[in-house]
């Protein structure tokens, strides 16, 4: 395919190097963008799941996190915000036609959570955890950890069932032929479509197949995302009455409501559901927890209405400068 060029606008490319890249970069990234848009929602036909797997990446990725000492003495909820960073800019790069780096995103996003789990599970003790956070040691080899995380617990017994770390590695191994450009196939080139390259750079085009090919890529991140939180936080795939328990003043983290679990539940893959099912009525770790929330009391409606009324009167002042945010 040839890229059609604008003739008219053709000084650009008289431009220094730098300001030529800039320039030929952004020229069209709004039609770029629409274009994309439209695609994803008129034409796509996942777009539906999409929609879920933004979402509870967008509002409920960070309330899976236990807010228990293990998890906030050695990485605390980094890995989980820099895991929401990376899907974002994935999306984003998507839009304007940056399809490595958006393939690339989704491949950290992946690491990052599965390095969250390993670090802060039994087979790494805490200094080795907090040098990592702080950046003073490499992040620990994917097959590494998959490899110690199924020697025992949930993990093996998913292992065991359904081959998960098989499953989890090739869809790893998929996405990062992009970052390691795996012949042709994997470049820029063919990614975008484009066959234009002067003064040394291109310009940007939207490739319709290779951005449902990241939307899919996306889905499937999403959901490998979910079952490692799931089996880490098992107990996020029950609905609790965290509300009627404890109003606005819940556990930090760790915790979900109905239509949270409603939408993990949703977003786990068909080929581990029966798994998660069995998990719901045998894992002792949900017993233990939805035993421990229901034998709290349920507030009442005079409680509610109190905590409302403080909230109110705290973000009145927030919003006044009452509060110096220094």
């Amino acid at each position: 395919m040839t890229e059609t060029i604008n003739f008219e606008s053709f000084d650009k490319y008289n431009l220094p190097p730098l300001d030529r890249k800039g320039k030929i970069f952004i020229d069209g990234i709004q039609e770029r963008v629409n274009h994309s848009f439209e695609f994803i929602k008129t034409q796509y036909p996942n777009f539906e799941k999409l929609s879920i797997a933004i979402d509870f990446i967008e509002y409920h990725n960070s309330d899976a996190v236990k807010a228990d000492f293990e998890q906030l003495e050695r990485v605390g909820y980094f890995p989980a915000t820099e895991t929401e960073m990376e899907l974002d800019h994935a999306i984003k790069h998507a839009l304007i036609g940056s399809y490595k780096a958006a393939f690339a995103d989704l491949r950290r996003a992946l690491e990052l959570t599965l390095t969250s789990i390993y670090l802060t599970s039994e087979h790494i003790d805490k200094k080795q955890a907090v040098q990592w956070l702080n950046s003073q040691t490499n992040s620990p080899f994917v097959s590494e950890m998959l490899q110690k995380l199924i020697k025992g617990g949930r993990y093996k017994d998913i292992n065991d069932n359904y081959k998960w770390s098989d499953n989890f590695k090739q869809f790893y191994w998929n996405i990062s032929d992009f970052a390691h450009n795996k012949g042709q196939l994997k470049s820029y080139r063919q990614l975008n479509e484009t066959n234009f390259f002067m003064s040394g750079t291109s310009a940007p085009r939207i490739n319709l197949k290779t951005l449902s090919l990241f939307c899919d890529a996306y889905i499937t991140c999403v959901e490998e995302i979910v079952v490692m939180l799931s089996l880490y936080n098992p107990v996020i795939i029950v609905s609790l009455p965290m509300f009627e328990k404890f109003g606005l003043n819940p556990p930090l983290s760790g915790f979900f409501e109905e239509h949270q679990s409603e939408v993990i539940n949703q977003i786990i893959p068909d080929r581990y559901k029966a798994f998660f099912e069995n998990l719901k009525q045998s894992d002792e770790e949900i017993k233990g927890i939805v035993e421990w929330v229901s034998s709290q009391p349920d507030l009442t409606q005079e409680q509610i209405e109190e905590q409302f009324r403080q909230d109110k009167i705290f973000m009145d002042d927030l919003n006044s400068g009452r509060y110096d945010k220094h």
